[in-house]
């Protein structure tokens, strides 16, 4: 075992976070930090005009006005917390977030309340990235140890793991000091919250988008009444009750091994997508198929689908019958009858879930475990898609990453298209293009708010 030098798992978590400095960020970790500041700011941009967007901004515009903070995509400033947490379920909503293998969707509850408070602050660049790097390394050191007790919970890790590195994000960002990020961790941790039930009632919750609201705000109050003197239990990680053993399975020190050795931030994958990332492998499979030559969508006898168990269970996601677009973009059915008719899966794509040609496709769909590739999981998160026509003709198509993933990264030409694609008619082009080239150099800009100007509206 490593030497921990006496400290329990809270002091050691938090010491970690504290002493992170911008100089000690690899290249990698510095420029995934600078996408995934990029990629979080246009997924909320891409959500401003949506229902759900809207509804965040009016209630956080009338319960958190102030002078801090930029709601994103408008001329409104608010509070540094009621900022952070609209624009975290905007840019969770159009479902187009980071995504890391283990740690899942982590940007939503870290970015937004890093940019807030640090605009609040005047912080520079350099500050900003090594705070959300280390909010990374925090949800990295924690969630490992839980997400397996999760899963067969129920349990959602963004308002969970995410709380608790919000917490430690918050703290930084206001500068509180070592003692006081280690106890604004402890009192976060009876705070951490939430389940993943809205995947069964897709469509008519919004719980799926607020968990990550959820996790700025608690994360915020907590390093606030850290701030103000309040005390959280030391043991809040690796006690008898703490949060290893009250939403996993226990504590073990090997959880925090990696901590300082690897960035987190540098091993996140970028969703190219919409919709759930567990069908994105699929969606990449079917355009590996397509690319080879479309079948005759008319002649088709069976679709088989093959992928690891975290992507074909529990039942939703083979859902044949959905009602909504929510419940469609976690079925492999659906993506893979639509891909084959649309060549992409966005938000407008999916909606097209209850059309004819799809429909036509949806019963003839059978999604197996493939062995091999579970195998493979969660080191790769591959797919095999195979469509057989009814002259026996057969077509393939195989990937071993999806899309975004750290070993099948974007081009920086697909983060760009991306980024247009998501800002585009809720920000001027000009500022489209200066966001995209914020990726490389969101380091070099002494204060935050040289950033968040540019997501002011087009006028």
């Amino acid at each position: 075992m490593f030497d921990m030098k006496g400290m329990n798992a809270v002091e050691y978590v938090a010491g970690h976070a504290s002493e992170l400095d911008y100089d000690m960020l690899s290249p990698l970790a510095i420029k995934r930090a600078g996408q995934v500041i990029v990629d979080t700011i246009c997924c909320a941009l891409g959500a401003r005009d949506t229902d759900l967007g809207k509804l965040a901004a009016e209630y956080a515009m009338a319960t958190e006005p102030g002078n801090e903070a930029i709601l994103w995509g408008t001329n409104v400033k608010l509070s540094s917390a009621g900022a952070a947490w609209a624009n975290a379920v905007a840019s969770k909503h159009i479902e187009m977030d980071d995504s890391h293998r283990i740690c899942g969707h982590v940007a939503a509850e870290l970015v937004p309340l890093a940019i807030a408070i640090c605009e609040q602050r005047g912080l520079t660049g350099k500050d900003l990235v090594r705070i959300v790097a280390a909010g990374y390394d925090v949800f990295g050191a924690i969630q490992p140890g839980v997400k397996v007790a999760q899963r067969v919970r129920g349990l959602d890790h963004k308002s969970q793991a995410g709380t608790l590195a919000s917490a430690v994000v918050a703290a930084l960002a206001m500068d509180l000091g070592k003692d006081k990020v280690a106890n604004a961790l402890a009192l976060s941790m009876d705070m951490a919250s939430g389940t993943e039930q809205y995947v069964f009632d897709a469509g008519l919750c919004d719980t799926k988008d607020l968990l990550s609201g959820f996790a700025v705000r608690n994360g915020i109050y907590a390093a606030q009444l850290s701030a103000a003197g309040f005390q959280g239990p030391p043991g809040a990680l690796d006690g008898e009750y703490g949060y290893y053993h009250a939403f996993g399975d226990g504590y073990d020190q090997a959880f925090l091994a990696n901590l300082g050795k690897d960035f987190t931030i540098a091993e996140t994958g970028f969703k190219p997508h919409a919709g759930c990332r567990h069908v994105h492998a699929c969606v990449d499979a079917t355009n590996d198929l397509l690319s080879q030559g479309k079948p005759d969508l008319s002649e088709v006898a069976k679709i088989r689908v093959g992928s690891y168990k975290n992507a074909i269970t529990p039942s939703f996601r083979v859902k044949y019958d959905c009602d909504t677009v929510n419940q469609a973009e976690f079925s492999l059915p659906v993506t893979v009858s639509v891909v084959l008719n649309k060549g992409s899966w966005y938000k407008e794509d999916i909606a097209s879930f209850d059309q004819p040609e799809v429909q036509e496709l949806v019963p003839k769909v059978e999604v197996v475990l493939d062995e091999q590739i579970n195998s493979d999981w969660p080191e790769k998160n591959g797919c095999v898609v195979e469509v057989t026509t009814n002259g026996g003709d057969v077509y393939k198509g195989h990937v071993s990453y999806a899309l975004g993933e750290p070993e099948n990264m974007l081009s920086d030409e697909e983060f760009e298209s991306k980024f247009r694609y998501l800002a585009k008619g809720v920000i001027s082009e000009d500022n489209i293009t200066a966001l995209c080239n914020m990726v490389d150099t969101v380091g070099d800009i002494d204060d935050v708010s040289e950033l968040v100007k540019l997501t002011l509206p087009d006028k």
